[in-house]
This record gives structure tokens, sequence and C-alpha cells, in this order.
């Protein structure tokens, strides 16, 4: 029996392929997969996307997880034009404001492990331009939701993304003080929050691939493709 392919349809924004069937979400390919995410980087799951043992232990790649999205940032890829900061507030915002911008760059610039190890800014070129992209994590016990004071941030339904409610929010910025990142920022135009909700607009517009929000179904297909899940257990998945 031949393996389906599990993008047949596209996902729609209600979760949901075009074709009607629902849409590969990150607990169907780990039910499928039969292991964690750390289980699919171990088997190389994700090596095409960069994403193998030693890219993350050599600090050069970080992922995060969604419902929906498995967020991938390469360090090495990285320029620091700030054209995600850029396009993330023109979308998000209607203007370009990167003090607000829900991913940043600017300011996580890697200096290196210490003055010895010749890396980052203190190293012999090699390494002083390299960047670190910040993101949101979405934590599953997000302590911006937690110390909320009016619980205006909620998990959107649909993507599984920590959102602010803008119509609760009351720009006291204890999301900020609250998140061990501070990535959550009060404007000081609208007077609310605003932080990551995934939407993708900083991977589409990077010029180097240097952020990347990968389909679940596609994870999926490559499960299938390398052999780790069988065919059937994708069927029942």
């Amino acid at each position: 029996m031949s393996n389906p392919d599990v993008r047949d349809g596209a996902s729609s924004d209600n979760g949901v392929s075009t074709n009607g069937k629902k849409s590969i979400t990150r607990r169907d390919v780990l039910a499928m997969a039969g292991c964690g995410v750390a289980g699919l980087v171990v088997g190389g799951a994700l090596a095409s996307w960069g994403v193998t043992q030693e890219s993350i232990a050599s600090g050069r790649i970080e992922l995060r997880t969604t419902p929906t999205k498995m967020i991938v940032t390469d360090r090495a890829q990285c320029s620091g034009c700030q054209r995600c900061e850029m396009m993330c507030t023109l979308k998000n915002d209607g203007r370009v404001c990167q003090h607000i911008a829900r991913v940043r760059v600017w300011d996580n610039y890697y200096w290196g492990k210490s003055a010895d190890t010749g890396d980052g800014s203190f190293g012999d070129g090699k390494g002083a331009c390299e960047f670190t992209v910040e993101h949101c994590k979405q934590c599953a016990d997000a302590q911006c939701v937690k110390y909320c004071p009016v619980h205006a941030i909620y998990a959107d339904e649909k993507t599984g993304a920590r959102t602010v409610d803008t119509k609760k929010c009351i720009g006291c910025g204890m999301c900020s003080q609250a998140c061990p990142w501070n990535m959550p920022r009060v404007d000081t135009e609208t007077g609310v929050s605003t932080k990551c909700i995934s939407c993708g607009r900083c991977a589409e517009q990077c010029p180097n691939g240097a952020i990347q929000f990968i389909d679940w179904q596609d994870i999926a297909q490559k499960i299938i493709d390398e052999g780790i899940v069988r065919t059937v257990n994708a069927v029942q998945a």
C-alpha cells in the first residue's frame, strides 16, 4: 500500500484543510511518531530544516513549537538586518516601530561565551556578526498570562499562541515584567501590550531564511517518507 500524502489539502485558518479534512497538528505528529520533539531530532526527521543534535548543542539552532507550527531560528543565517522586526510591526501595528516588534534581533547580539573561546564578538571575525533571533516561547505555563491582572492574555483556539485581548488590556506592563525574556511590550501610542501571535510574517520576510515556520503537516510527511512511522499509524492519527 502506498503512503498517503498528508499534504493533500492546505491548512486554512480554522485548522481544517481546504479539502475538508482536519489539518495535522503537533499532537497528531507526536502520536504518529511515538516520541516527543527530542525524539524527532535524534531520529533525524528534522535534519532537512537544519535541526540536528549538533546544531542545537552548538547554540546555532533554536526551536519552539505551537499546536500548528514548529518555529526554527538559525543564528548562523541571521545578518542582523532587522527586516523581521520592521515587517512584524508593519503587519500587526500598521507602522514600522521596532521597539514593540514581536521578534527581536538587536536586543540579542551574541558576544560569545567568554573572551578566550574565539566566538561571538570576542572572536577573530569568524563569529563576530552572529545574532540571536528571539521570539515568544509560547510557554505552556506562561508567566505573562499568570500575572496579567485583568486576564487579557489567552491561548488562541486556532493557533495555540498566547494572544493579547486589546479590549481588556490596560497597558500596565505586568506581562513584560513577568516574562523571563521580556517579550511582551507596551505600545506607548495605543496603551496596550503587544506580543507574538505566531503569524509567520517574520519568516516570510527574512531574506536569509534565518526564521522558519514549519507546518506539522510537512513534518508528518517527512517522518512517513523516512520510515520513522508506519503508514497505518499515520492513517489512524
